[in-house]
Order: C-alpha cells, then structure tokens, then sequence
C-alpha cells in the first residue's frame, strides 16, 4: 500500500476513489515498501535539464503547451522499486466518523481503492491478517496460526480493515512484519519462516520506519533512526549491517533489486551511490553522481539507470555494478523505466535543425523584385531578402520538439518523431503513447511582419495553438494516431490481442468526460459511455464502471447493452471485473460477483470488501460490523470459499 493510497484514507471528506486506469511506476509483490507518488510536470520542456517523461502526460488533462524555458521544473527521482512504510504518525486514527459521514457503501469504495493490487503484479502466496492486535497466517493450505502478539505499541498499523507493514516474499518463503509500533511510526522489524508453523521470527532491528525485501525475501533494505536522520541498513538472514549514515525519510531515496544483489540510494547531500550488496558494504560503496535528476533499477537485469549532467547537456548512464558507469545515451530531455521494468523510455531533443525553406512560401518574389529604395513598402522588402537569404543558405534554428526512444536490449529504438511529452503503457506489448504536433503548413512570406525572430516566433505559435495529435507507437516503429479532443494518456488501456485501445477523452461540445475504443489503424475512436469512473479489458472486452455516486455504480461493456447497477468495491483483473453488488445501506455487505463482460458469476453472500489476488482467487471480509471493526475472514480458491477466522479486524496489503 503506497504513500498516495495511505493518504486517501486518511482524506475524510473526499468521497471517492480513484480510479482503477490511474497509471503509475508499481513496484514488485515482495517489497514493503511504498512511497512513490510521481510529480508532476509541466508538459513540454525540452531545455538544459532532463525530467520523468510519463510525469507531464499525466497531469495533461488539456493539450499541452510548448514552452521554452532554461530552467525546467525538476521532478524527483523515480525508480522501479519503491521504498516502504510511512511513520504511523502520519497514518489516520481509526474511528467512526468517516462511516458516518459519508456512508458504509462509500467507505467500501475508498478502502477498496488500496486494495486494487497496489504492491504491482497479485501473487497468490498467502494472507496476513490482524485479530485482537495479534497477526496471523494462512497459507493456503493448512489452518492459519498465530505469528506475533501485541503489535502495537500505542502505534497505528490499520485503517479500518486495511493493514500495512507485513507482507509475504514473492515465491511465499519468508514473512516480514513490524512489531511494537509506536506512536512515532518506528517498529521492530522481523522475519519468519514463513513454509514452517514452528519457526521462531528472527528480530532484524529496532526503531525502523521503512524496510524493502528482494523477491525471493532473502535481503532485506530498511532504514532505522541515527540521531537527526536515518541509517540505511541490510540484513542478509545472517547479520544486520550499516550501510550508510546521514540518509532522509523519504521516497524514492533508496532502491534494492528483485534479486536482492544491489542497492541504490540516496545521501542528505544528493550523492547518488552504488553498492553490491555483501560483507562490509559501507567500505565498497562507489558514489555515482551528485547531479542525479532520476534513476531506476531494472527488475530483472538488476542494471541503475540514471540521467546525470555528462559533457554537454544530461546523459543516461547504466551501471551493472561491475567496473564503472557508461554512457548509454548522450543529451537526453526525459527518462523513465517502463512499466514492464525492463526497457527505459527517454526523448532528446530532435537533432535536425528547423530550416526556414521547409517552413516558409515565397509569394512576394514578383512583388518584391519591383521595389527600389525609398518605395513603400520597401524596409518590408529587405526583411523578407534577410529571410530569403537564410532559406537560400540552408539556414534554421535549434527544435524545441523531441524524438522518443525506447532503450531496449542494449540498443535505442525510435518510435515517434515531433513529441511534446510521452508515456510507456502498461500492457504486454511493448507500447509508448504522447503527443506530438500536427505537421505543419508552411506559411507565406507575405504575412511575416519582421525578420527571422518573427518567423520563429509564429512557427511555433503555430505548433503550440495548431492542436496536437496523440499517438500509440510500438517498437517496431508503427504509429497510430489516436482521434478525440482532450484524450487522456495516463490511464490508456490496450485489449489482449493488442487492436483496439481504449481512454478516456472530452467531449467537445458538452465539456463531459467520456470513454472511447478505438481500432487501432483506423482514424476515428467511437464514444463507449459518458460519467466513466474506471474501466479496462478482459481479454478482448471493454468494461467500464461509471454513473459513480457515494460508493455505488453501475458496470457496462462496450458493445453489449446489459448493465449491471448497483455495484460498489469494483477491482478489474485479467480474467474478470469483482464486485460487491446491491450492498446494504444499513450493514454495507452485499453478494460478491464476477463479471467478463458476457457471464455474472455469484461468489459469496455478506461480503463486506475483498481483495484479489491471482488466476481468480481472492481473500474477502464478511458480515464486518464497522462499529465493532471486525469480521469474518475467507479465502476463495476460484471454486469455493473456505472460512479462515472470525472477529478479524484488517488484512495487511502486499
């Protein structure tokens, strides 16, 4: 559960959720931590400094403009894998009064939010759970037991029935969890076997704040409090090691590998550093740069990226943690990691200057040729010979547009020219999506009103209110344009066999937001609904949420005119979208139901909220008194559900 979901929770007065299409950098199942909350950006600057190229299309809700500027907004550095746990300090109280302000049905869509996979890719490994302020497990086949007592200590660790700061390793091996929370947000830190019922929690370390374990649980990153500031720390399943003093509590300042072999952080100073991770590690860490603007560790080469000032102007460096750094592209405007964690997506200013014959008509030549000195017209004239002159030489001007790459397999694919700002795509295939300008219409000579600083200066007037189009590209170098007024990029959906795609977009004539598919390759995108709170595919099938209303919705599928009302908690999935339909007002359960789009399946009865977890198997709390703060707990395995405990209060997110 990450910094951005916490703070939902704990915004009282905001009534609803937001939405299941949000795209964001996910880290991997096994990590407990979660910090990341991208920044925003302005749209386009392509000047002296670099930013995160996803950041300005996701604020861009209208066209954005092209700006130049020497000195850019910086975004923060966003990696890959994300750091952990928040001071519960920060964490709100339990209580009733969000139930009784805005409704039980409300509160099941804001906690539902946190509960939609927000650790990245749902893994089946098993469940933690709070009862009695004692945690325990289940793990999917014998009957849970007891792993701690007493894990506060006058610390909050949950918000209603939604806990954090336990989490199960990927492969399901080890168990972390914080103890003896206090009312600051420090812990214990502990790990257990988590294969035997019998197996002693090991304690790792004391007065932590925020912890991230590699894949496979055997390497665990975390920081602790030293003196003003905070130590970053390694624990190996054999001893606990200092590695760096002087570090801040805050995102994104530390990253470790799937693998758990190398860890990347951040000092008070700004000095990005490199470690492999072993046996006197604060003797071998090698400093990278002070100059980072963002860096991110590949999930499966284990590789740093990181864009740093190089010679002239901002380069991407790599480093795989044997001899030093290379360069892996010179003069770069933007850098992020793509959703798949393996490839990086960057843009660079376009190298081919702008040349004032490509953009400018000579339609006073005739005219001109007639004037003498002391004519009217003539100080006009020699205006017009200075710009011909340049078109005659070859002249031009440094872009301001980009061209976008994808650095893929060691080597950099183009995949679309004249870019304003781009994102990657979460989706199997390997997709970018931006916006770009409309080619451009040479312009007569005869309206220019000054010298070359006016050609410039309308050429570019030009771009910034001639609209921009928004495109699809792979890397094959195939682009689709993408039809609409205002479409959104950050919650673009692609269907499984990759033809059609689907976002959200305005509508021009009422100012409504609207949901649109489009067949990719054709030019036309074809409204689906109007009122859209979330949406994405089930294979092939286009599903939308939408007229949302304090917690409660009605489900839709493109193409098909059944309707499903009255749905609240709605989670999309590869195989189906879950949902609790017609919830009580009074008790907030309802019937937990699955829906592809052509067949509802029934699940259970007296469903107060779920989460799901992999191949259509799902955890879910019944008859939850939310006076009371407990429930029953179940686990469903796709076929049937099988009761776990009774009086549980929260199921810890991972």
């Amino acid at each position: 559960m990450d910094e951005m979901e916490k703070n939902e929770l704990e915004k009282n007065e905001e009534l609803e959720p937001k939405e299941a299409v949000e795209t964001k950098e996910e880290p991997t199942q096994d990590e407990a931590s979660v910090t990341d909350a991208p920044a925003a950006e302005e749209a386009v600057e392509t000047a002296e400094e670099p930013v995160t190229a996803e950041a300005s299309v996701e604020e861009t809700a209208e066209e954005p403009e092209i700006e130049e500027t020497e000195e850019p907004k910086q975004e923060e550095a966003k990696q890959e894998e994300q750091p952990a746990e928040a001071p519960a300090a920060q964490k709100a109280e339990k209580g009733g009064v969000l139930g009784i302000v805005i409704g039980l049905i409300a509160l099941i869509a804001i906690v539902a939010y946190a509960w939609m996979n927000p650790m990245g890719k749902a893994v089946d490994t098993g469940i933690l759970y709070t009862k009695d302020d004692n945690l325990y497990y289940y793990d999917l086949k014998n009957e849970p037991y007891q792993v701690q007592e007493g894990l506060s200590n006058g610390g909050t660790y949950h918000y209603f029935y939604t806990a954090w700061g336990a989490s199960v390793t990927e492969d399901g091996s080890y168990l972390y969890f914080s103890d003896d929370v206090d009312e600051n947000g420090a812990f214990v830190l502990y790990r257990r076997d988590a294969k035997n019922a019998d197996a002693k929690a090991a304690q790792i370390d004391t007065d932590v704040y925020d912890y991230m374990a590699s894949k496979d649980g055997k390497v665990v990153a975390y920081l602790k409090k030293s003196g003003e500031t905070y130590a970053l720390c390694v624990y190996d399943g054999k001893e606990a090691q200092t590695v760096k003093t002087g570090i801040n509590l805050e995102n994104d300042v530390y990253a470790l590998s799937g693998n758990g072999k190398y860890l990347a952080f951040t000092d008070t100073t700004g000095l990005l550093n490199a470690v492999a991770v072993g046996k006197n590690m604060e003797d071998n860490i090698l400093p990278l740069t002070d100059s980072a603007e963002t860096y991110a560790l590949a999930e499966e080469s284990g590789i740093l990226y990181y864009v740093a000032a190089g010679k002239d102007g901002y380069n991407i460096f790599s480093y795989d943690f044997k001899g030093e750094p290379k360069t892996a592209v010179e003069n770069v405007s933007s850098m992020e990691m793509m959703p798949n964690g393996r490839d990086v997506l960057y843009c660079k200013k376009s190298e081919e200057k702008v040349l004032y014959k490509d953009i400018i008509v000579d339609d006073m030549a005739e005219q001109d040729a007639k004037l003498k000195k002391g004519d009217e017209g003539y100080e006009q004239k020699v205006q017009r010979d200075e710009i011909r002159k340049a078109m005659k030489n070859g002249e031009g001007f440094e872009p301001l547009l980009q061209e976008c790459y994808v650095l893929t397999g060691g080597k950099s694919v183009r995949v679309a020219g004249d870019v304003v700002a781009a994102v990657g795509v979460d989706s199997k295939q390997t997709y970018v999506a931006g916006y770009k300008t409309k080619e451009f219409t040479p312009m007569h000579l005869s309206v220019m009103d000054g010298g070359l600083d006016m050609v410039e200066y309308i050429y570019y007037m030009s771009l910034n209110y001639g609209g921009m189009e928004v495109f699809l590209a792979d890397t094959t170098g195939k682009v689709n344009l993408l039809s609409g007024s205002q479409p959104q990029l950050d919650g673009l959906k692609l269907s499984e066999n990759g033809k059609k795609a689907a976002y959200l977009d305005t509508d021009a004539n009422t100012g409504d937001t609207i949901l649109v598919e489009i067949e990719l390759g054709k030019e036309k995108a074809e409204t689906v609904a109007t009122n859209v709170q979330s949406f994405g595919y089930i294979g092939n099938t286009l599903i939308y949420y939408f007229d949302y209303t304090e917690g409660v919705g009605t489900l839709g599928a493109a193409g098909s005119k059944t309707t499903i009302a009255n749905a609240s908690g709605v989670q999309f999935t590869e195989d189906a979208v879950y949902y609790v339909a017609d919830a009580d007002a009074a008790t907030g359960n309802g019937e937990l139901r699955a829906w592809d789009g052509k067949t509802e399946t029934a699940i259970a009865k007296d469903v107060f909220a779920f989460q799901y977890k992999e191949n259509g198997k799902l955890v879910y709390i019944g008859k939850y008194d939310v006076n009371a703060g407990v429930g029953d707990l179940y686990y469903y395995d796709g076929k049937e559900a099988r009761k776990l405990d009774t009086g549980i209060t929260a199921i810890f997110i991972y």
